[in-house]
């Protein structure tokens, strides 16, 4: 919040009595000091304090403005929020609702939240995505924190983890663990041979240790996701026809965002049950296409915090409770 002084006054009051009201909102906007804390420093009553700082805003001495990250609805984060019950969501309206504009919104949106929220005792981990793509090139500024990508290579160049985190960790200046390796492979055994590799293995040794993460959605119906793209054309049909409808750092999940096992032995990445082990996951997703598969993430249980855009938000809203 920005707190502005010098607009005109409403109502009569002396020059002494407009000073007087700006001292006391100063001290209690800017400095944090209490009510109590004014009254004894000033030698006034708790009561007058209070009086005149009511009087100082309603009357337009001070002005209290709520500046939200460019192009945020309060309104739609705030009530999509409560109806997830998540620790937040930042809902973007973006000007340019093309897929770039939407990812570019979203992505500014969660570099913004990034830069606030990450400590360097925190341990970031990142998955593949566009969106997330958009997030770190939109990054100024990030706490010198250790970083962990989730998932291998979606096979994608411009949507590629490792490159997200080269770009976060010059950033940062932290110590980064990734894993040079595909998203999925052909063969148990090939993944499990993977997840052992000494040049692989300090990534996944480390995803319990993970306190924030973010990631994107993929979708399946229609299909908008590298997991879906990267795997063989019967795999894919049968996954679809066992109800697969988006895919979140490796893991699959039906519409009611039930976790699909069937290809997690051949998926190089945190998957569901590590995702659900994080205090804080941000997922970052957009589209009115991606609805239903935002949705199935949302009721997984894995999200703390939803990024999106306010076409999406007004769909979730508006499905009955």
């Amino acid at each position: 919040m920005s707190k502005t002084e010098g607009q005109p006054v409403k109502r009569t009051a002396s020059l002494d009595e407009q000073l007087l009201m700006a001292d006391i909102a100063r001290r209690h906007f800017w400095n944090g000091r209490t009510r109590v804390e004014i009254a004894d420093e000033l030698g006034l009553s708790r009561f007058k304090v209070g009086r005149l700082l009511e009087t100082a805003i309603s009357s337009g001495l001070v002005r209290i403005e709520i500046n939200l990250p460019e192009a945020v609805d309060s309104d739609l984060s705030l009530r999509l929020k409560e109806r997830y019950g998540l620790d937040r969501a930042l809902v973007t309206a973006p000007r340019d609702e093309s897929p770039e504009g939407i990812r570019d919104a979203l992505g500014r949106a969660a570099a913004a939240l990034l830069a606030d929220l990450v400590t360097e005792d925190d341990v970031l981990g990142v998955t593949s995505g566009r969106s997330i793509d958009a997030a770190a090139r939109h990054l100024t500024r990030l706490a010198g924190c250790e970083i962990i990508q989730l998932t291998g290579m979606p096979g994608n160049l411009n949507d590629n983890p490792v490159e997200v985190l080269r770009r976060v960790t010059e950033l940062s200046g932290g110590q980064a663990h990734s894993i040079y390796a595909p998203l999925t492979v052909a063969t148990a055994d090939s993944a499990e041979a993977l997840r052992s590799d000494p040049r692989l293995a300090s990534a996944f040794g480390r995803f319990a240790a993970v306190t924030i993460a973010v990631t994107a959605v993929g979708c399946w119906r229609p299909a908008d996701s590298r997991f879906h793209d990267g795997i063989g054309e019967a795999d894919r049909t049968e996954l679809l026809r066992r109800g697969v409808i988006a895919d979140v750092g490796g893991a699959l999940l039906d519409v009611d965002g039930t976790a699909i096992h069937d290809f997690d032995d051949r998926t190089l990445g945190i998957g569901l049950e590590g995702l659900m082990a994080i205090d804080q996951v941000i997922v970052v997703a957009g589209g009115e296409w991606k609805t239903p598969a935002i949705r199935a993430a949302l009721r997984s249980g894995l999200a703390e915090t939803l990024i999106t855009d306010s076409t999406v938000a007004r769909r979730l809203l508006a499905e009955p409770s």
